[in-house]
């Protein structure tokens, strides 16, 4: 309610002001409407172990911080409320199209592909080559040289280069260099088979072996002819 005043009247005792009692009443009146007016002494508290939006108390005001939107939040508020949005987005480029991660489309798979497994452990995705990635190439080419790594190179149908350089062969080698059978020319090369008379050479190198004389010489005076044929059983 109002303050009300005491009316004390036009001049001292001339009847026209309040009476005593009148008058205290007011007074009481006065005193209680003083009462409810007076502010309490408030403050406020920052709950929670995020950043607190209440800064200091100055007299009867209470003072808070302001919101303030960074990279990619947008802050946006009416009479009752304040709305916070992620307007932010992630572009993932690929060979082909391009993937654009926002809060519409907030998750994107990543699949091995042809030979390629993809796994996840914690926050590392790992792209590994499984069994058959070559054989997935409809056009596979190297783009340095070939380390078999001490394994095997198998069924291949066609060799098709300029040419084989390597420090050695080893092992069996089949088939034909230059249209020779390598097995065959072993065979004449590492022995002396003079066949069974009469003899029909098929080759230069048969015919050498059947018109050469290997003279050894005598016991008593050998020739420097060596043939090691191992040992008899």
């Amino acid at each position: 309610m109002a303050i009300s005043r005491i009316n004390v009247g036009t001049l001292a005792n001339d009847g026209t002001g309040d009476d005593l009692r009148q008058a205290f009443v007011k007074v009481n009146n006065n005193f209680d409407e003083l009462d409810l007016r007076v502010i309490p002494q408030n403050t406020a508290s920052n709950l929670g172990s995020g950043q607190g939006v209440f800064y200091t108390k100055e007299s009867n005001n209470l003072n808070f911080r302001s919101l303030t939107a960074g990279d990619g939040i947008n802050l946006t508020g009416d009479a009752t409320q304040i709305t916070i949005t992620n307007n932010a987005s992630l572009t993932i480029s690929t060979d082909g199209d391009n993937l654009v991660l926002n809060t519409a489309n907030k998750a994107f798979t990543i699949n091995g592909g042809a030979g390629l497994t993809s796994s996840v452990t914690g926050s590392t995705v790992t792209l590994a080559a499984g069994a058959g990635v070559v054989s997935a190439d409809t056009n596979p080419t190297l783009s340095n040289d070939l380390n078999a790594n001490s394994n095997d190179i198998n069924n291949a149908n066609w060799v098709n280069a300029v040419a084989v350089n390597a420090t050695a062969f080893n092992g069996a080698l089949t088939g034909t260099v230059d249209g020779v059978n390598v097995g065959e020319l072993g065979r004449q090369i590492n022995g002396a088979d003079y066949g069974t008379l009469p003899v029909n050479a098929e080759t230069a190198l048969e015919l050498l072996f059947f018109a050469t004389t290997f003279s050894y010489g005598t016991f008593t005076s050998p020739s420097a002819l060596n043939s090691d044929y191992g040992t008899i059983a």
